[in-house]
C-alpha cells in the first residue's frame, strides 16, 4: 500500500479506536467503530475516498467490528457502485465465514448483477462473490444451487466452482452438478466435474452411472471426477478399473489418469500401465506416463514395453518412451541407441533423450557419431546439438562429421550446428563449403547455421547473394528473406534480386519483392522488372508488385501507365496497393486525380482509404482533389476520415479552378456533401464568388446547419470582396 494511503488509513483508525469519553454506560469498543465504520461506508453519494478508507479500516479490524459491521457490509454489496470498495467488502465477508450467512441474498444478487464495469473487473467480482459463498459454507448451498441455472456462463462456472470448494456438505447439489457434465461449454463441464469429486462420497453412485450411461462428453468428466474423490472406497476403484477397458478413447484416459491416486499393489498397477503404454490412444499413453512419472521406481519393470514403443513407428509413442527411459539415467543410453537401429524408429525423440541422458556419459555419443549405422550417427549428432550445457566435444566431433557420406547424417549435423548457434562459430569455414553441397537440404541448413552464428562475417552478403541464383526454391527463398534482413548492407544484392523476379516459383518472386521494397528508391533499376509483374496471374503477386512500386516513389514514374488499370483488378488488395503506388509515381498531382477519384469511389473501404492517404502523400498540389474528397463523404462510414483529409486543406484552400464542382456539389443529396462545400468554397479566393447564386439558394436548405454554414459562407465571400 502507498505510504500516503497508509497513513489515512491508520489515521481514519486511530480517530476510531479513541476511548470516548462520556458516560459510564459506554457501548463495547468494536460496536462503537462499527457505527462510525458503517456510517461511512453507508454515503454512497459522499466521496469515494471516504467508502474506500472505511473499508479498509473494516478489513483492518478485529473480527467483533467485522461482525457487528455485517448489515452495512450487506448495503455495500447491493447498492455500491465503486470496484475497489466492492472487493474489499467481499473480502472482509469471504473472511467471516459462516458468520456472513445473512450476506447470502446480497451475494447472490451481486452475481446476478451488472454493476457496470469492465468485463474483467466484473469476472473478478464473480469469483470473488463465490468464494464468499463457499466460505459461508451449507447454508450457502441452496443459492449455489439456484445460480447453476443462470444465464451467464461465468456465474454458472463459478457457481460449481463454490460448490466444489463446501465440499461433502454440497452433497444436495449433485443432481444438478450432474447433468452438468454434458455442458457444451466446457469450462462449465470442467468445473462441476471438479466440484462432484470434491464433494465425494455422495455423488459416487452418480458419477458410476454417469460414466456409463452418459454422454460422449460426460463420461470422460465422470471417471475424472471418480479420480478426484478423496479416500476412494471399493466403489470407486472398480468402477475406474473397469473403464480401462471402455471402447472410448476419451474415458480410458481418464481412467488412466485416476490409477495413481487408487493405492494399488505396485504389481496390479504396473500391468495396468503396461497395457495402457500400448494402447493406441495418444492421450492414454500420456496419461499412463503421467503416472510412471511419478512412480519411476516402475519404469524399469517396463524397459521392454519401452523399447517396442520406440521402434512402433509412432513418433508421440516414441516421445513417451524416450522421455520416460531419461529417468534410468546413463542406464537409458544402450537402450536408445539400439533403438535407433530400427528402421521405423523416430531420430528426433530418441535424439532427444539422449541429450539429457548423454551428460552423465559423453563418451557414448562420442562412439555412436562414429557408428557404422547411419541412423546411429544422425541421433548421436543430433543429440550433441541438443545437450545442455553444451559438451567441449560437440564441435570437434561434429565437424568430423561433416564430410560423412550419408547426406541425411550431414543434413543432421548442420542442424546440431544450428542448436549450438555462436558455440560453434569455429565450424564457419567447413559449414561455408556445404552452401556447395548437391543436396538442398545439407544447402538451405549450411545458410541457416551461416545467418545464425556468423551475422557479422564479412563474407555472409557473398554467400547469401549467390544462393539467389540456386536452383532449389527452398534455398532462395530464406536467402532472399536473410538478405532483406541485413538492411542497407544488403544493397548490393539487388541485382540478383531483380533476376529473381524472373523465378518460376511465384514464392521467391514475393520474396524478391519484399527485399527491393525494403531498399525504397534505392532500388530504382528494379522498375522494369516489378511493372512487368503487374501483369502476373497472381493476386498476391501483382499486388506485391505494386506495393514495392509504391515504396520506391518517384523512381517508380515510368510504371504510372501500367498501374493504372489496375485500380479495376477483380483482386481488392491488388486495388489497394494499387492505388499507393499511383500516388507515388504519378508525374503530378493532375495526372493522379482521375485514377485516384475512381478509388475514392471504390465499394472496398481498404481501397478508399489507400486512396486517401495517397492524395495525402501529394503534398500541396493535392488541392485539387478538394471536390472529390468532399463527395466521397456522401459514404457515412467515410465522413470520419474525409474530415481528417480535409483538414490540411483548410489554410490554402482547394484549387481555385475547382470551384465549378464545388458548386455542383451544393446541390448534392447528402447533407454532409452540402455542408462541406459551403464550408470550403470561401476558402478558394476570389473564384469564391461565382458560388454567390448557389449559396444563396441554400438558405431555404432544409438543413439547419447547411443554412447556418451558407449564412457564413456568404459574409465571409463579402467580407472579403470588400
Amino acid at each position: 500500500m502507498p505510504i500516503p494511503e497508509l497513513f489515512r488509513v491508520l489515521l481514519v483508525l486511530s480517530h476510531w479506536m479513541l476511548p470516548s469519553s462520556t458516560g459510564t454506560d459506554q457501548e463495547p469498543p468494536e460496536t462503537v467503530r462499527a457505527a462510525e465504520l458503517m456510517a461511512d461506508l453507508r454515503r454512497p453519494d459522499g466521496p469515494v475516498d471516504l467508502r474506500r478508507d472505511a473499508a479498509k479500516a473494516l478489513f483492518a479490524s478485529d473480527r467483533e467490528t467485522q461482525v457487528a459491521a455485517l448489515p452495512a457490509l450487506i448495503e455495500s454489496l447491493r447498492d455500491e457502485e465503486d470496484g475497489q470498495v466492492r472487493l474489499i467488502v467481499l473480502d472482509i465477508v469471504t473472511a467471516l465465514g459462516p458468520n456472513a450467512e445473512p450476506a447470502i441474498p446480497a451475494l447472490v444478487h451481486t452475481l446476478q448483477s451488472d454493476y457496470g464495469g469492465r468485463r474483467r473487473e466484473e469476472t473478478h467480482q464473480d469469483y470473488r462473490s463465490a468464494l464468499a459463498l463457499a466460505a459461508i459454507g451449507a447454508p450457502a448451498v441452496e443459492a449455489l444451487r439456484g445460480l447453476l441455472g443462470e444465464d451467464r456462463e461465468n456465474v454458472r462456472a463459478e457457481a460449481a466452482m463454490a460448490l466444489g470448494r463446501i465440499g461433502p456438505d454440497a452433497s444436495p447439489a449433485v443432481p444438478d452438478l450432474i447433468p452438468l457434465l454434458g455442458d457444451e461449454r466446457d469450462r462449465i463441464a470442467r468445473e462441476a466435474a471438479t466440484a462432484l469429486g470434491r464433494i465425494g462420497p455422495d455423488a459416487v453412485g452418480p458419477l458410476i452411472e454417469a460414466a456409463t450411461e452418459g454422454n460422449d462428453d460426460a463420461r470422460p468428466l465422470a471417471v475424472e471426477a471418480l479420480g478426484r474423490v478423496e479416500d476412494p472406497d471399493d466403489r470407486v476403484r472398480l468402477a475406474i478399473l473397469d473403464h480401462l477397458d471402455d471402447p472410448s478413447p476419451g474415458v480410458r484416459a481418464a481412467a488412466g489418469a485416476a490409477l495413481g491416486r487408487l493405492d494399488l499393489p505396485e504389481e496390479q498397477l504396473r500391468a495396468l500401465l503396461d497395457t495402457l503404454l500400448r494402447d493406441p490412444g495418444e492421450g492414454i499413453r500420456l496419461e499412463a506416463a503421467g503416472v510412471l512419472a511419478d512412480r519411476p521406481g516402475l519404469i524399469p519393470d517396463l524397459v521392454p514395453t519401452l523399447t517396442s514403443m520406440l521402434g512402433s513407428g509412432d513418433e508421440e509413442a516414441a516421445r513417451v518412451a524416450s522421455y520416460l527411459l531419461t529417468s534410468l539415467g546413463p542406464e537409458a543410453t544402450p537402450v536408445l541407441v539400439d533403438a535407433l537401429r530400427v528402421a521405423d524408429s523416430p531420430v528426433g525423440p530418441i535424439a532427444d533423450a539422449l541429450a539429457e541422458v548423454g551428460r552423465s556419459a559423453p563418451g557414448t555419443l562420442a562412439r555412436a557419431i562414429e557408428d557404422p549405422d547411419p541412423r546411429v550417427r544422425r541421433g548421436a549428432a543430433l543429440a550433441l546439438g541438443r545437450m545442455r550445457p553444451a559438451s567441449p566435444e560437440a564441435v570437434p566431433l561434429l565437424l568430423s562429421s561433416l564430410r560423412d557420406g550419408d547426406p541425411d547424417v550431414r543434413v543432421d549435423v548442420l542442424a546440431a550446428l544450428v542448436d549450438l548457434g555462436p558455440r560453434a562459430r569455429s565450424a564457419v569455414p567447413a559449414v561455408r563449403e556445404a552452401l556447395g553441397d548437391e543436396s538442398a537440404g545439407i544447402r538451405l541448413w549450411a545458410l541457416e547455421f551461416l545467418v545464425r552464428s556468423a551475422p557479422r562475417d564479412d563474407r555472409l552478403l557473398a554467400d547469401l547473394s549467390a544462393l539467389i541464383d540456386d536452383d532449389d526454391p527452398r534455398v532462395q527463398r530464406p536467402a532472399l528473406d536473410a538478405l532483406r534482413a541485413l538492411g542497407p548492407a544488403g544493397r548490393s544484392a539487388l541485382p540478383a534480386a531483380i533476376g529473381a523476379l524472373q523465378a518460376s516459383d511465384p514464392s521467391v518472386r514475393l520474396a524478391a519483392a519484399e527485399l527491393i521494397s525494403s531498399h525504397g528508391g534505392a532500388a530504382s533499376e528494379a522498375v522494369p522488372a516489378l511493372a512487368s509483374m503487374l501483369s502476373d496471374p497472381s493476386p498476391g503477386l501483382r499486388a506485391t508488385a505494386a506495393r514495392t512500386l509504391s515504396e520506391l516513389g518517384r523512381a517508380a514514374r515510368p510504371a504510372f501507365d501500367r498501374l493504372s488499370p489496375l485500380l479495376d483488378d477483380e483482386d481488392p488488395g491488388v486495388r489497394q496497393a494499387a492505388a499507393l503506388a499511383v500516388g507515388a509515381s504519378a508525374p503530378d498531382a493532375s495526372a493522379a486525380r482521375p485514377p485516384l477519384s475512381k478509388a475514392l469511389g471504390d465499394d472496398d473501404e481498404e481501397v478508399r482509404s489507400s486512396a486517401r492517404r495517397a492524395i495525402q502523400r501529394l503534398g500541396p498540389d493535392a488541392a485539387i482533389f478538394v471536390p472529390d474528397l468532399i463527395a466521397s463523404a456522401s459514404r457515412e462510414e467515410d465522413r470520419r476520415s474525409v474530415e481528417r483529409s480535409l483538414r490540411r486543406f483548410e489554410r490554402t484552400g482547394p484549387d481555385p479552378g475547382s470551384v465549378p464542382e464545388l458548386i455542383d456539389l451544393l446541390g448534392h443529396e447528402q447533407e454532409a456533401v452540402r455542408l462541406l462545400a459551403a464550408r470550403f468554397i470561401p476558402l478558394a479566393g476570389p473564384s469564391a464568388r461565382d458560388a454567390i447564386p448557389a449559396l444563396d439558394g441554400l438558405r431555404d436548405d432544409p438543413s439547419e446547419e447547411v443554412r447556418a454554414q451558407a449564412e457564413a459562407a456568404l459574409a465571409q465571400i463579402e467580407g472579403d470582396l470588400d
